[in-house]
């Protein structure tokens, strides 16, 4: 049997080691060298350490052969185990989450959807003092029903004359409708006007139209035009101008025309349909003077100068208002030549609320020629409540 590799291998490195055990033997005495002798001991370590590299170099290469031709031992490899098959087991059911049941908003008892202006869009043109009815359609949105004890009621802005408020025409279950309808009179000057409504329960719990309800429903109208007056021999017209006059009570100056009828600091406005005494409504223009409060409460108005000539005649028809019962009022005419200091009565007239209307004419001819500045003036008799004094149809006329 030949030698394998391994073999070769233990056998080189035991004489190896033997060789180099031969050369490195230790000397128990070291003699004296002799001459010469250091040569050959020196030529025997060189012989020695050549041996040792050469065999070093041999071993190497058997070592790399031996690597070479190992061949590993196969490795002993498991059986494969059986691997049962799965079992389709089936997956449970998917179940859907419920979502939570959500809590239901209480529905307020008093709550209105605006459904539209019925009459009067907004913007309407009318000329002062023309009558209308303004209608809006509602739609009950809340949860309690609406009775003819509910109103519609003004809130702000100008009330165009209207009622303070206006029962509901009918009873309203939730889901229904209702038209509401307000009387109105279109201001008695020109420009743009509006008012503000809202509804009230019988509680008293104020509401009006959207989401919250609390928004008003309204009215937006525009006056173009200030209507003649009906008596064709006008010559001036103190209705219509009645802001070219400076007004002033027992308080001071005040503004034409007022924001509001104001018992307390006077009061002066215009209107083309006032309200008789007997709740009729008229079809001329009328001056609305109510004088401040004080012992001696009066408001006057006076005007710019004109050039009277004979014939000429100042008239009005004189008169309180509906449901101003307390009213106790003396209207007066008085004049002023222009250029001079003195202030002169043409003529008193003393009024109550009687259901009566005084007709007011002073014939003008004693002033022909000159220019005169006229006052027309309301002072209050007693107790100044209610003293809303009307000057209907005021005018210089000749007929």
């Amino acid at each position: 049997m030949k030698p394998t590799i391994l073999s070769k291998l233990l056998i080189i490195i035991v004489v190896t080691s033997m060789a180099l055990s031969a050369c490195t033997l230790p000397i128990s005495k070291t003699p004296q060298s002799q001459p010469g002798q250091l040569e050959t001991i020196t030529a025997g370590q060189v012989s020695a350490r050549l041996t040792q590299i050469a065999i070093e170099t041999l071993i190497a290469q058997v070592t790399l052969q031996a690597m070479a031709s190992f061949t590993p031992l196969p490795t002993n490899t498991l059986a494969a185990t059986s691997t049962p098959l799965a079992t389709n087991t089936p997956l449970p059911p998917t179940i859907t989450p419920i979502p939570p049941t959500a809590t239901a908003t209480p529905i307020p008892c008093n709550l209105a959807t605006f459904i539209g202006d019925i009459t009067v869009k907004d913007g309407a043109i009318f000329t002062a003092g023309e009558s209308f009815v303004k209608t809006w359609r509602v739609k009950n949105s809340g949860s309690c029903t609406w009775t003819t004890a509910y109103t519609v009621y003004f809130v702000n802005g100008n009330a165009m004359s209207a009622p303070a408020s206006v029962t509901f025409p009918k009873t309203v279950k939730p889901g229904e409708s209702v038209d509401l309808s307000v009387s109105m009179i279109a201001p008695g000057t020109t420009g743009d006007f509006k008012g503000n409504w809202m509804m009230s329960a019988p509680n008293g719990v104020f509401f009006g139209v959207g989401a919250a309800g609390g928004v008003p429903m309204n009215v937006k109208i525009k006056v173009t035009s200030i209507p003649n007056p009906k008596d064709p021999n006008t010559i001036y017209d103190f209705v219509k101008n009645y802001c070219a006059a400076q007004w002033r009570t027992n308080a001071g100056f005040i503004g034409c025309p007022t924001g509001s009828y104001d018992f307390k600091n006077g009061t002066v406005a215009r209107s083309y349909a006032p309200i008789l005494e007997n709740g009729l409504a008229d079809d001329e223009g009328a001056l609305i003077t109510i004088p401040s409060i004080g012992g001696d409460g009066f408001i006057r108005g006076q005007f710019p100068k004109m050039i009277i000539h004979s014939g000429d005649h100042f008239k009005a028809s004189l008169l309180c208002s509906n449901k101003m019962t307390k009213c106790s009022v003396t209207f007066e005419l008085l004049y002023q030549e222009y250029g001079t200091a003195s202030v002169t009565s043409l003529g008193a007239w003393d009024k109550i609320y009687d259901n009566s209307i005084i007709a007011a004419d002073v014939d003008l001819s004693a002033l022909d020629g000159k220019d005169v500045i006229f006052f027309l003036k309301v002072s209050s008799k007693a107790d100044p409540t209610d003293d809303l004094a009307q000057w209907m149809a005021a005018r210089i006329t000749h007929p």
